[in-house]
């Protein structure tokens, strides 16, 4: 999912690519760093099972996310100002 997004955040701004990159790191870090905060009590209150299963949940609803960047990148990068593929 992460690399994915890379690619296409490069391939939709390329001059501002390293700018694009480094707000995509920084929100995945944050997601990183609050977790920890919740992992524990998110265990004890659903279980291992549960937890585990709704982790994977998330997941499994994220995954179609490179389809719809796939099918709708061209009227996003057209409705972007920072996007010089005016396709």
């Amino acid at each position: 999912m992460f690399v994915s997004t890379f690619n296409y955040i490069i391939d939709v701004y390329l001059w501002a690519a390293a700018s694009a990159l480094a707000g995509a790191t920084v929100v995945r870090s944050s997601f990183g760093a609050g977790f920890p905060l919740f992992a524990t009590q998110m265990y004890e209150k659903l279980g291992t099972q549960w937890a585990s299963s709704l982790l994977g949940f998330i997941a499994l609803a994220l995954a179609p996310i490179p389809i719809i960047l796939t099918i709708y990148g061209p009227a996003l990068r057209k409705r972007s100002k920072y996007s010089p593929n005016k396709q």
